[in-house]
């Protein structure tokens, strides 16, 4: 059995018509191309640094420090909220302020209230929805999100009410070598896992390389063949079955005190990524090697924070790096595969433990 993984091509959430009204956003190529538009805009409107959250991806800092930003983080707590007294202190001074809503769950009333009152008094603020898809209540001058954090199409889209033209307009027309190939590797990896057709190795290399492209390319524009898919997906139904399959996961890892979710309840309506558990008591990463021997395969976000020096050195954002790990609820998810994967994470830790497996 496999559980998680990269999204593979997959037709059965695709609706005959649009389910989403996205007419007052503005579809651009993803996450990052996002992020390089805000960027542009905040350079060219005379803004020289961004005040951060300290726990982030890397890769946000290389798109914004690529644009000629100077970054620099304020505090996020174990629960992944604010710290608002530290960022309060922190953010005089700063013009632009940025934040995320980490795993699909909003930030709390009041640092959502600190924010407005932020852009109240002219500072700019970036809404980072990657994680967290098409969000009704939004807080930031600028709010974007990432589609291919949640399913098997590329793009992104941008709310804004500041023209935002001339730094779209800048690249416009440059190839695109990252969507043909991740194309291609969606669907040559459904016919891996379902069909055994071709190379796992094939598959990886095809991936790396796709990756290699997204990362170092500046393409802005969105692909309208992507965008239509996108629009055509059962935005409704993915958000009712990750929240159903989140509640049942919980329910699973119920007082396993290795596993202790961040997250213990859903919100009122949000759409979670995954359900992310600190791993308490045994390694982290050999726990993750083990459940991927076993065919499951999970996600940190992100172990790549323990290595970058521009942010490891955060004690509470490396504690919180070295312990996280995100379970899988997607919509591809079955309660049969999250059987599985808590089964074989018990098993693990009686392992680890010295104890037999069940």
């Amino acid at each position: 059995m496999f559980v998680g993984g990269e999204f593979y091509a997959d037709a059965r959430w695709l609706l005959d018509e649009a389910s989403i009204s996205t007419g007052k956003m503005i579809f651009l190529n993803g996450g990052k191309a996002c992020l390089i538009v805000i960027a542009d805009y905040l350079r060219a409107h005379g803004v020289e640094k961004i005040l951060l959250p300290a726990y982030l991806c890397p890769t946000i800092v290389n798109t914004l420090e690529g644009r000629g930003l100077a970054c620099a983080y304020y505090p996020i707590r174990p629960d992944f909220s604010i710290d608002l007294d530290a960022l309060a202190h922190k953010s005089a001074g700063y013009q632009a302020v940025y934040f995320i809503n980490y795993f699909g769950f909003s930030q709390p009333a009041p640092a959502r209230g600190f924010l407005a009152d932020l852009r109240q008094k002219g500072v700019l603020v970036i809404e980072d929805n990657a994680q967290a898809g098409f969000v009704e209540q939004s807080t930031g001058d600028f709010i974007f999100n990432s589609v291919r954090k949640l399913a098997a199409f590329n793009g992104g889209y941008l709310s804004t009410a500041l023209d935002v033209t001339a730094s779209i307009e800048k690249y416009r027309g440059l190839p695109n070598r990252h969507l043909p190939l991740i194309r291609e590797y969606r669907e040559r990896l459904a016919d891996y896992l379902y069909r055994g057709a071709g190379s796992h190795t094939e598959l990886e290399q095809m991936l790396r390389l796709a990756e290699t492209y997204y990362e170092s390319d500046l393409v802005v524009e969105g692909d309208p063949q992507e965008r239509r898919q996108i629009e055509r997906l059962d935005w409704k139904g993915i958000k009712q079955a990750r929240r159903q399959n989140y509640a049942y996961l919980l329910s699973l890892i119920a007082g396993v005190e290795e596993l202790a979710p961040v997250f213990p309840a859903l919100q009122e309506d949000n759409m979670p990524l995954g359900l992310p558990v600190y791993v308490r008591g045994i390694s982290r990463d050999w726990l993750l090697d083990e459940l991927g021997n076993a065919g499951i395969g999970l996600t940190i976000h992100w172990d790549e924070l323990l290595r970058d020096p521009r942010l490891n050195g955060d004690p509470a954002a490396v504690g919180m790096a070295s312990q996280i790990l995100t379970l899988v609820i997607d919509q591809r998810t079955s309660h049969k595969q999250m059987d599985y994967l808590v089964q074989t994470c018990l098993d693990c830790i009686r392992k680890a433990k010295g104890k037999p497996a069940r």
